[in-house]
């Protein structure tokens, strides 16, 4: 009995180690889309949201900043889960508060897409997003991701 409990244990530490090998692999791109297009691979996520949703045909997120040291490369990225296109807005906020167009970008319907903003200083801003829906100023439902890289 005194042998047989530290092989057990031992075993079932074994066990749990090996977990991790059962994990969810790398989701694999659609063989249609462009590697820019699905989603964003950041040296530093710095704004994500799963649920962006709004029936007034406007949505703005919080303001969120850059960090120091991790590049000049801000990539934004909108899957549009509405039935018309929609325009996202980057804005970047200057020193004394005002909202800056850094980058613009036009999603279809049903479909996704990414732009990149580089700047040498990118890194030391604060940023938001905005979701407009142009066409008709209803519904927008879809989710947003932020990147910051150091190369694109």
């Amino acid at each position: 009995m005194k042998k047989f409990l530290p092989l057990i244990l031992a075993l079932v530490m074994s066990l749990a180690l090996a977990a991790p090998a059962f994990a969810e692999s790398t989701p694999v791109p659609p063989s249609d889309a462009e590697e820019e297009d699905y989603g964003i691979m950041p040296l530093m996520d710095i704004y994500s949201e799963s649920m962006v949703a709004s029936t007034s045909g406007r949505w703005e997120s919080p303001k969120f900043s850059a960090t120091p040291g991790n590049g000049g490369n801000i990539r934004f990225w909108f899957s549009n889960t509405t039935g018309e296109a929609v325009k996202v807005y980057l804005f970047w906020v200057d020193s004394l508060g005002v909202d800056r167009i850094a980058r613009s970008m036009e999603v279809p319907a049903n479909s996704q897409k990414s732009a990149v903003y580089s700047s040498s200083r990118a890194d030391s801003y604060t940023y938001r997003v905005v979701v407009e829906a142009f066409v008709s100023g209803g519904d927008i439902t879809g989710s947003l991701n932020v990147a910051q890289y150091t190369e694109i």
